[in-house]
């Protein structure tokens, strides 16, 4: 039993398409969603990992910690789990050959901007890399920030 009146589907032809706007705005819909899909991908996938080890930026406090900890110290500096970059940064700017290992790869992008912008990128390096996985035996100072899943 049909409630509506036949006049709504009189007005409708059955061989209706989108205006040209429509398909302009179902596009940019589309686009954004994948967009956004791709954008916060790297940032949900750890936790569908065997190790969770989520994005977590280091404070003001925990980079100054760090320094006071590394007084005294040369060498080259590694830090596991790098972020955005700010550790790197802030021991380069301390006297260390800096490199930062992360696995997501638009913190890594990020980083490297980041370094061009800053006047750091011949003191710094980034690398897309799985911590578990990268050799260490070149660095004399490891950071790393742990958390319960590790």
């Amino acid at each position: 039993m049909n409630t509506f009146p036949d006049e709504i589907y009189a007005s409708r032809s059955p061989n209706t398409t989108l205006s040209t706007t429509g398909k302009v705005l179902l596009g940019l819909t589309g686009g954004l969603a994948v967009g956004l899909t791709v954008i916060c991908a790297p940032f949900v996938s750890p936790a569908l990992r065997k190790y969770c080890l989520p994005y977590i930026p280091a404070t003001n406090t925990q980079v100054n910690n760090i320094l006071t900890a590394l007084q005294n110290r040369k060498g080259q500096l590694i830090d596991l789990g790098s972020g955005d970059g700010r550790i790197v940064f802030e021991t380069a700017k301390n006297g260390f050959a800096s490199s930062g290992v992360e696995l997501n790869l638009w913190l890594v992008l990020y980083s490297k901007v980041q370094a061009q912008l800053n006047g750091l990128s011949k003191k710094t390096k980034f690398l897309r890399k799985d911590l578990w996985k990268f050799n260490l035996s070149q660095y004399d100072n490891i950071v790393i920030f742990g958390v319960e899943q590790m």
